[in-house]
Parts: structure tokens; sequence; C-alpha cells
């Protein structure tokens, strides 16, 4: 059983005030996914209890989630305030007579995060700015995903690598065909019991656009 996050509304904005003044006091800031400012966005159902993380408080870049995919709330997105890797110095702030000062140009943000449908992203995962996760694709506990991450791709380790598949590729090529989280909510309700399931072979041959008609009894009765 996984973590859960403090109930209670006083526990959650203690939670929440504690680690932004840990991240701030380290020079850094740290936004919630409920933050007002909405800088991450989702299509329902998703659960993105995830923390987004600058280094410097910028405007940070977008993070967009997949509908039917959650990531544990302990897991962190980068949104920006990369440090330039190829210029002289590493470090993005100028002392002078005592006073520290820093430009936003001396750091980088590497674009969008969009993770895709039927996404999992594990427990204290850390996602860096840029990436893409497919559909379909697995984090694992801790991984620090920095490069692109392919749909239905299992990754974990630091930096992520990729371990296996999820299914072989003609399963893979037939579900992102089917796309069943595009369905209407009250149609994935109704073949619940085939998508949440093992029978994969047979969900594929039931609805892969490529075979022909669908062949699905639940389809036939309405859908």
């Amino acid at each position: 059983m996984q973590p859960k996050p403090p109930k209670g509304l006083r526990a959650r904005l203690n939670a929440k005030l504690k680690a932004r003044v840990r991240y701030w006091v380290d020079g850094a800031e740290i936004v919630h996914w409920d933050d007002p400012r909405q800088r991450i966005t989702w299509d329902a159902p998703s659960y993105p209890t995830v923390k987004l993380l600058e280094s410097f408080r910028g405007k940070g870049s977008a993070v967009h989630l997949g509908a039917y995919s959650g990531m544990h709330y302990t897991a962190v997105v980068i949104t920006g305030g990369q440090h330039h890797l190829d210029w002289v110095s590493i470090m993005h702030a100028h002392e002078e007579d005592g006073q520290w000062s820093v430009q936003e140009e001396n750091l980088i943000e590497r674009g969008p995060v969009q993770v895709g449908s039927d996404v999992w992203v594990g427990f204290e995962a850390l996602i860096m700015s840029g990436v893409t996760i497919g559909h379909g694709a697995v984090v694992g506990a801790r991984a620090v995903v920095a490069s692109d991450v392919e749909p239905y791709s299992v990754v974990v380790g630091n930096p992520a690598r990729h371990v296996k598949y999820r299914f072989d590729e003609p399963t893979r090529e037939a579900l992102l065909r089917i796309c069943w989280w595009d369905w209407d909510k009250r149609k994935v309700a109704a073949h619940k019991d085939q998508i949440h399931g093992p029978e994969v072979a047979a969900f594929v041959a039931a609805h892969d656009p490529a075979l022909g008609t669908p062949s699905c009894p639940v389809c036939a009765a309405g859908w």
C-alpha cells in the first residue's frame, strides 16, 4: 500500500507551508499540483498528485497529464531553472559587494512535459523539463527521467533506462490504434471488466480498428 497524503485541510496546508519554506530557504520553489497558477493540466480522469519544482522562481514550463494516468504524490517534475552545461561557469548567480544577483537568462527551461494516457509514475520519480512520456509507459520508483520514454516502455534507474515493454510490438501498435482512453467515459465504464483484466489479446481482437468492425459483445449491445 502506498503512503497517503495528509488528510484534512489544515494538515494539507501545513504540509505545503513546510515544503515551501524548506525549498525557499534552499533557493527554490515547490509548486503543488493544485496550485492556482494551473501550470499543470490533465485530461480527466487522472490524479496528478505531483510536485513541480524550480531552482529559480520563474515562470516554469507547462506539464500535461493524459487520461487514466497517475503520478505518486512524491514524484517531482523540474519545470525550469536548469543550468547551462556549455557555459564557462555552471553557476547562475553573481556576487558583488556582498550582494547576490540572478538573471533569468542564466537559467534555462527545456520545454513542456507531456505525460501520455494510461501512464504510471512511481514513488519519488524525478522528471526533467522537455520530456515526453508515451502512452502506457511506466516510470519506476526513484527513476530520473531526462529523455523521452516510448509508449508502453518500463523505465527504471538514474538515469532512467528502458528495461522492457509491457507488450510485444504488434500489441503495442494495436493498443495505440484503439486508444481506449479517448472513449467516452460511459463506454470505458461499460468495458471496465475488459480494460481491468489480463485478456489483452482478446481485447485487441475485439477492438482493433485495423481488424475491421469491432467484434466486442459490449459494443454490439450499443457501444
